[in-house]
């Protein structure tokens, strides 16, 4: 009973607990930081049981609900049960009705009243005197509008809190239990038939504690201003009565009231006029509204057998509360309960990576720069020596893109399928093979203490290491001081503004939208929305792409259905796609140039994308691909037709020797990612038909890692990606033309690096000597004007275009 961390709520009604199996359940909540409802009605349980249930509450701080009716509890206990709520700061509810308590045990309990500051309701059985009853009547209104004034005057203030908010990535190899580790985590069971992945997938949960389950956020009531508000009303409480503690709230010391405008139905609470208006105490009437607040007086009759019944006839002394007053209503017996439970709460937004590698080329769009990254691996494959290589090789890929994308942020290694391993040797094996492929790189990786290990090992279907893993996880995201920075609760109004465009809309402009909702809210400096926006961003609760204007000016409010659109083109044609349904409607020869060629049709995006998009938004999506270089405008065929590299799959058989001078771009020293050849690829397409006659240039020849491409009449381009190498090698075809390919190639990478791969990439080039056909490093071929590079004629090559907050259009033009 003393590790009870992880629970929020207990019933044990009806269970005879008695008198000493009570005070083992409180000697429990002494030291229980979780429970925040308990439920111990009918259990024979006495004076001697309240005495040890109140010295639990005079130290615990979390347990916001007691519901003690019907049992054994008489005067004496009462009066223990009163001294502690003198002193308690968190329960809200007790519940003492059909007791044997009477009036000198219930005033003992109103007169406790007159210190407590949290109780808003309080049962007692109805033989009690009508004028205790009136005292604890008017001490329990006085509470609720005390709370009701703090919570509004959190609502009016510039105060800030942490958003206690963090974002997971889930990455590695498709089947190494990604989605199964998801689910684990979330304490669903095994399902050894759950589909893999499609592009991402996205969930969210909340956790009060480093060990505690993860639960639903959706179960909470009230929208993200209210909720913020309780928290920040809380976290004030906290402070107070414990002057010495280190609160997890850091609240800000700002109080300076805002021109805030708040939701509809928050604003009902703060154009109220009565709210201070002493005489409702003293005039409160007996009412009965279902809906109103209540402290419940219910008769009881003794039967037979002593045990304590309740009459046939109940009645119920009600407080009538203000008209109009539901968020208040919701306040007092949800949202306050709410923000006591989850005060040093976090909110966990989990994002699930497909692990196919037709994925990879999206995923660079989503990856952010804080959160904590978990990378799963299968252990089974690296100790295979058939394996270990290719297992090797997309751990490493994944390694070097969280570095890439986000090198501060904690990285998780997690071993999976621990029950098929077994021993302990081989979990060692295992260790050892993953310090030698990391050496000393990754500084960000969090360790395996307990085990010496640098990684962490699971399984799923059996359940082994999943706590411990959740546990590193959430301690993980706690020891990010992003989580905990200090957000003001206009944002949240800005938010919550935001989000209740999502029933209508799934994404907003920037320079509409988003600017209006700013200023009804009291954002009106533009720089503070787009602060805003880009934690909102990083947090996982919308997508705000901002490498180009025409990009920042969109604000994708449903990531998920982002996602789910993008996933329907670029995904794996023999996994993600029923082949009969394209067959059925005609566009059978359009699937298959689309995962054969990588040349989609308009007819087949429609297609695809019919179910979760309306027609107009095809353009939408089509323009977002083209501008974050997934896609790129086919002009060699009548038809409407759309490149997409990312889905070419036959690999380049070379069969005679390349032509043409050599530019070796090597990615060695740091690493070529998966997407940026498939980027290079679209953006020179795209430029080699700019402003052209397409007619007289031939029509490119691409595949996975080659592609030959017509840059002018008779000058071809050949480019070649070699994985192994680390390197991209461009043949020029004509030496007149090898100074400008060069300042072109360089200001494509230099722009795929800003926009989607964070500016993290790093590269060298080396020129091919026509003379002597070696490499020369290119900082040394441009001192010694190596020809025709830095010819006179190709003076140019030095002066490269930049392409950074350049939309893509505007880019191309500048080449």
């Amino acid at each position: 009973a003393k590790v009870l961390t992880s629970i929020i709520m207990i019933i044990l009604s009806t269970n005879d607990i008695g008198n000493g199996g009570v005070k083992s359940i409180a000697d429990a909540l002494k030291g229980n930081t979780s429970l925040t409802s308990l439920n111990l009605s009918t259990n024979e349980i006495g004076n001697g049981g309240a005495k040890s249930l109140a010295d639990a509450l005079k130290v615990n701080t979390t347990l916001a609900s007691l519901n003690l009716k019907e049992n054994q509890i008489g005067n004496e206990g009462a009066t223990f049960l009163a001294n502690a709520l003198k002193v308690n700061t968190s329960l809200a509810s007790l519940n003492l009705r059909y007791t044997q308590i009477s009036d000198e045990g219930a005033k003992s309990l109103a007169d406790a009243l007159e210190a407590n500051t949290s109780l808003t309701e309080l049962s007692v059985p109805a033989n009690v005197h009508s004028g205790i009853i009136g005292k604890i009547k008017a001490r329990i209104l006085s509470t609720r509008r005390t709370q009701k004034r703090k919570f509004l005057e959190a609502l009016k203030s510039d105060e800030k809190a942490p958003l206690n908010r963090s974002r997971l990535m889930f990455v590695g190899q498709g089947k190494a239990g990604k989605s199964a580790t998801v689910r684990s985590l979330l304490g669903k069971g095994f399902n050894p038939d759950w589909d893999s992945t499609i592009g991402a997938d996205i969930s969210e949960r909340m956790t009060s504690s480093a060990t505690s389950k993860w639960r639903n956020p959706d179960d909470l009531k009230g929208d993200f201003t209210s909720r913020f508000a309780a928290r920040l009303m809380v976290a004030h409480s906290n402070t107070r009565n414990r002057p010495n503690a280190k609160a997890t709230a850091q609240v800000g010391k700002t109080k300076e009231k805002t021109n805030l405008v708040l939701p509809s139905h928050i604003n009902k609470m703060l154009n109220e006029e009565a709210i201070n208006d002493s005489t409702k105490t003293t005039n409160a009437t007996v009412s009965n509204d279902p809906e109103s607040a209540r402290i419940r007086n219910v008769q009881h009759n003794e039967s037979s057998s002593g045990r304590i019944r309740p009459s046939l006839k109940n009645t119920s002394v009600q407080v009538k509360q203000e008209p109009n007053d539901e968020i208040v209503r919701e306040f007092e017996e949800k949202l306050f309960l709410d923000a006591k439970r989850d005060v040093n709460s976090l909110t966990l937004s989990l994002w699930d990576f497909g692990g196919q590698q037709v994925f990879y080329a999206m995923h660079h769009i989503f990856l952010t720069q804080s959160g904590v990254y978990i990378l799963l691996f299968d252990m089974r494959e690296l100790l295979e020596p058939t394996k270990r290589e290719e297992a090797s090789k997309y751990l490493l890929f994944w390694l070097r893109s969280v570095k890439l994308h986000a090198p501060k942020a904690s990285l998780i290694l997690t071993g999976t399928f621990l029950a098929d391993v077994g021993e302990r040797e081989n979990l060692r094996t295992v260790d050892i093979i993953l310090r030698e492929l990391i050496k000393a790189t990754f500084s960000q990786i969090v360790p395996n203490i307990d085990e010496s290990f640098i990684y962490f090992p699971i399984d799923n279907k059996e359940g082994l290491g999943i706590d411990k893993l959740r546990g590193i996880v959430e301690e993980s995201a706690r020891n990010d001081d992003g989580v905990f920075e200090n957000v003001s609760i206009r944002w949240m109004a800005f938010l919550d503004k935001i989000y209740s465009e999502r029933d209508k809309v799934s994404y907003l402009t920037l320079s509409r939208d988003i600017r209006d909702i700013g200023l009804e809210v009291g954002i009106s400096n533009s720089i503070e929305q787009e602060a805003a926006l880009a934690l909102f961003h990083e947090r996982g609760l919308l997508i705000h792409l901002t490498s180009t204007l025409v990009l920042k000016n969109i604000v994708v409010i449903k990531p998920q259905w982002l996602i789910v659109v993008l996933s329907k083109v670029i995904c794996d044609g023999n996994l993600h796609i029923d082949k009969d349904q394209f067959k059925h409607v005609g566009l059978e020869e359009d699937l298959k140039a689309t995962f054969e060629k990588g040349l989609a049709s308009r007819d087949f995006l429609e297609y695809v994308w019919k179910g979760e998009c309306e027609l107009e938004q095809v353009d939408f999506f089509l323009d977002l691909m083209e501008r974050t270089m997934l896609l790129s405008k086919w002009h060699f065929s009548e038809n409407e037709l759309y490149l997409i590299p990312s889905l070419l799959n036959d690999s380049f058989v070379e069969t005679e020797n390349i032509n043409g001078l050599r530019c070796v771009i090597d990615f060695s020293n740091t690493f070529l990612p998966n997407g940026v050849f498939q980027r290079l690829l679209c953006l020179c397409v795209a430029h080699s038909t700019r402003g052209k006659d397409n007619k007289r240039i031939m029509e490119p020849c691409l595949h996975k890692t080659f592609a030959k491409i017509e840059f002018e009449p008779s000058c071809i381009v050949h480019l070649r990606e070699d994985e192994e190498a680390q390197s991209i090698t461009i043949f020029v075809g004509n030496d007149k033309f090898a100074g400008q390919y060069l300042r072109i190639v360089q200001a494509i990478l230099r722009k795929v690096n800003h926009d989607v791969m964070g500016s993290g990439l790093s590269w060298d080039i080396y020129l091919e000597n026509g003379v002597t056909k070696e490499l020369v490093f290119q900082s040394e071929a441009q001192k010694e004007n190596l020809s025709p590079w830095f010819s006179c004629e190709n003076i140019q090559a030095s002066v490269i275009p930049s392409g950074e907050n350049v939309d893509l259009a505007g880019f191309l033009e500048r080449l």
